[in-house]
């Protein structure tokens, strides 16, 4: 007998649509055709709505000053998940030792009710952080180049030693130490101002530099500028370089957006409207390859000492895929164009086993809703413990109907269920 069996969904992959009935069984997609032999313990009706894998998050930051780490997994995997995010891959804001990973995991394994997985973060012990990526403890080494963090030729060192995913985010030092010189005594810069677009297209050439030289494939965690997009683009289908860009640099800007005193400080910051723009026609040509929300759960008052002592980071997972269910509605974005940053993607690209596909075999994380359907974000829809949101008032889509997380259905209509299970750390394709 199986589980659940979704019956004429309308079934949305990146090639095309198809309907037809999807029966689930043990967590898994156990049949998709038409009349699967056999009952249910549970059958629904999609006659007239979409039906699409799970949302995964590849960018996100569990983690807010004094907050108990597995509470906060448990309310950010309950938000996350009541609009429809069904994996999440943790990005630590920078090296620590893996005694400090495993932490993260094991608060994960108890806390989150959607499967996660963690970035290896490099600038610490990055012989142990490189040898979890090849065990499997970590979907990729990840490299944050600042003038807080690590340089361009330590970069080009961890690209030549290491092995597995490369994850960068990257500018160039000396440009960001510069502009820190020229504004340090004006209380309220542009974020945008101290770490300027010339900053990344200048670490853009040495990634660049560095894709071309060999075959190690190298993740772009956020792009967010119009000058890395002409740079890369020409050779965008010769490497293996892919991109993501986080629904921040897609739907704000510093020319519409009041920066407030370091409130929506991010990194990398809001850019202009011009990089927005060009963002969203990279999307339409099909030059980057995932979307990503960048969620950092910090609360106001976490980000009200002023620019320069305020954390930066912007609470983003639960309105990833509302806000670009609300641009789809919009005509900026085509629904099989999303399932591929959203699902089918960031499972290709971060080796996530299961994950990202609607086929026997796939788990069975699957969201069913009708496209079109959209309403206005409020502060009372907001479950994040971070409890605000840059994007209030923004039109977005409404809850998925039904979101089933490993065979279980876990929240329908933006409700949760009531006997909700910690999920399980991910599994990786080598």
């Amino acid at each position: 007998m199986y589980d659940l069996i979704i019956r004429d969904a309308t079934i949305v992959l990146p090639g095309g649509r198809l309907v037809a009935d999807v029966a689930v069984e043990d967590g898994r997609v156990a049949f998709v055709g038409s009349n699967p032999a056999g009952p249910a313990r549970k059958e629904l009706s999609a006659i007239g709505r979409f039906l699409i894998p799970g949302c995964i998050d590849g960018d996100v930051r569990i983690a807010a000053p004094g907050a108990d780490p597995d509470a906060l997994w448990a309310a950010e995997s309950r938000a996350a998940a009541a609009r429809g995010v069904t994996t999440f891959l943790h990005r630590p804001a920078g090296p620590g030792a893996l005694e400090e990973l495993d932490a993260v995991l094991a608060a994960a394994s108890r806390s989150s009710i959607i499967p996660f997985g963690v970035w290896a973060v490099a600038g610490g012990d990055d012989a142990a952080a490189a040898a979890r990526v090849a065990e499997g403890g970590a979907v990729g080494l990840s490299i944050r180049v600042s003038d807080d963090g690590l340089d361009l030729e330590r970069l080009a060192a961890l690209h030549a030693e290491t092995e597995g995913l490369l994850g960068v985010d990257a500018e160039d030092p000396a440009t960001v130490s510069r502009m820190r010189q020229k504004w340090k005594a004006v209380a309220s810069p542009l974020h945008n101002d101290i770490h300027p677009p010339k900053a990344a297209l200048a670490a853009a050439k040495e990634i660049l530099r560095l894709v071309r030289s060999s075959s190690r494939p190298v993740h772009l965690h956020q792009l967010s500028t119009a000058g890395e997009l002409n740079l890369y683009d020409p050779y965008h289908d010769d490497g293996p370089l892919t991109a993501g860009v986080t629904a921040q640099h897609l739907f704000l800007s510093t020319d519409t957006t009041d920066q407030q005193d370091g409130l929506l400080k991010t990194d990398p910051p809001l850019r202009p409207e011009l990089d927005r723009r060009a963002l969203w026609a990279a999307i339409k040509r099909s030059r980057v390859e995932v979307f990503s929300s960048g969620h950092v759960p910090l609360t106001r008052a976490d980000k009200s000492s002023g620019y320069w002592d305020g954390l930066s980071g912007l609470p983003g997972a639960e309105t990833l895929l509302p806000l670009l269910l609300g641009a789809v509605k919009n005509g900026r974005l085509g629904l099989e164009r999303l399932v591929e940053m959203c699902c089918e993607a960031p499972a290709r690209i971060f080796g996530l086993e299961g994950k990202g596909r609607i086929e026997v075999g796939a788990d069975a994380d699957l969201l069913l809703f009708s496209e079109g359907e959209t309403t206005r974000l409020r502060d009372e829809d907001i479950r994040s413990a971070a409890g605000w949101s840059p994007y209030i008032g923004r039109e977005i889509g409404v809850a998925p109907q039904l979101v089933v997380i490993g065979g279980r259905i876990v929240a329908q209509d933006g409700k949760l269920v009531d006997d909700l299970r910690p999920a399980t750390a991910l599994r990786y394709r080598r």
